[in-house]
């Protein structure tokens, strides 16, 4: 003890006891919880268990989570290590007039300082038995592993799990359903045990899926029903392969919405928008038919995949895509002082109800961005020249 460390905590007094433990379970239920009260990670270091051989007989090592020290790998990568060679040990062997389990600190003293708390620990955040069993409970039912991780709380006031752990163990439930499967051979799985209608495509001489559009029975009778109007949509970086997830909600006459149908695309082309639309065609009944309106945001690929499939139909851009734009790119170029006057006249611009109210508005917005050439013509050359008519008015 005379080479002791700069940084030297002594944690001895904490683990001393005369106490005896019937069971190996128990010494290690106390030893842990007496480390989380003195904010300790002890773990098992060596566990032995009499055999009737030499040298074997029941015997309990525990050591700090900062014992040992950090094995090195020839693999190249660089990588971090909390052991710093913490010389605390504390030994555990059954009594010899048989009263229990004794315990025997060997040294108490850590040579790296303690956190003031817990939470996120590695090692303390680990879920119990218990939790995952929760966990996967909550799971089935689609709980979101934020509500997931509020309720592991709820049921234990003291629980300092983080979320990365709920999302971990979320990820081992589905690779055990899944099986041997792979992420879109369970998609089809789950598809077709479903009954939806679906289509997929694959690159030529390969077996990489290019593309995969499916919609549920009951949302093929509501778009037969109702194809006025119909909103698209793409979600990104939802999934592994990066693949964007295409998107179409329908309106009720009531304007409530409902799924129509999804496809996965490896990308956002013309081509690939066309399948996809091609697809949705071939959900109608009547031949003839065809949505009346169709809204998309600015994606231009998809603009000319509608007017190649469904050249009856009218594309509207969504104005709070456009809106959001705009006052982001206002941001960028206009003084905080205008930029609320400026996010008005736009605003009356896109409400224009007829030509002569359009021009007046526009002049007025040009005459308060004299000085901010970049917004307007960005304004102007993006959005107004050649797309006012399928968003502006009333």
């Amino acid at each position: 003890m005379e080479n002791l460390p700069q940084i030297c905590v002594d944690t001895t007094d904490a683990f001393i006891t005369t106490e005896r433990f019937g069971t190996r379970e128990e010494v290690i239920r106390w030893i842990k919880e007496v480390g989380i009260d003195n904010k300790v990670i002890v773990i098992i270091s060596r566990s032995d268990t009499e055999t009737r051989k030499r040298g074997r007989s029941n015997k309990l090592i525990f050591g700090c989570d900062k014992g040992g020290k950090h094995k090195r790998t020839d693999s190249g990568t660089q990588s971090a290590s909390k052991k710093c060679g913490c010389p605390f040990k504390i030994r555990s062997t059954p009594a010899k007039d048989g009263s229990g389990w004794k315990i025997d600190v060997k040294y108490g003293l850590h040579n790296h300082g303690l956190p003031d708390i817990l939470e996120g620990h590695s090692f303390i955040g680990r879920l119990t038995t218990n939790e995952k069993q929760h966990v996967a409970d909550l799971t089935k039912r689609h709980v979101p592993p934020r509500h997931i991780l509020l309720s592991l709380q709820d049921r234990d006031p003291e629980n300092v799990t983080r979320i990365t752990k709920v999302y971990k163990h979320k990820s081992v439930i589905q690779k055990e359903i899944r099986g041997p499967r792979s992420e879109i051979q369970h998609l089809f799985k789950l598809i077709e045990d479903a009954g939806y209608v679906y289509w997929s495509r694959k690159r030529d001489d390969s077996e990489v899926v290019r593309g995969i559009f499916w919609a549920h029975p009951d949302s093929v009778k509501l778009l037969n029903i109702f194809p006025i109007v119909l909103v698209m949509d793409s979600t990104y970086k939802t999934n592994k392969y990066r693949q964007p997830l295409f998107e179409i909600v329908g309106m009720t006459s009531t304007e409530l919405t409902f799924a129509v149908a999804f496809a996965y695309m490896e990308s956002e082309q013309t081509e690939n928008f066309c399948w996809v639309l091609e697809k949705l065609k071939e959900l109608l009944v009547k031949k003839d038919m065809c949505p009346h309106v169709i809204l998309t945001d600015r994606d231009l690929a998809l603009m000319k995949a509608i007017e190649i499939v469904f050249p009856r139909s009218i594309n509207l851009l969504c104005r709070f895509h456009i809106n959001k734009n705009v006052g982001a790119k206002c941001k960028q170029h206009v003084v905080n002082d205008l930029q609320k006057t400026i996010d008005t006249l736009w605003m009356e611009v896109v409400w224009a109800s007829d030509e002569v109210e359009y021009g007046q508005r526009l002049h007025q917005l040009e005459q308060a961005c004299v000085d901010y050439s970049g917004f307007i013509n960005y304004v102007k050359d993006t959005w107004l020249t050649p797309h006012r008519h399928r968003f502006v008015g009333p």
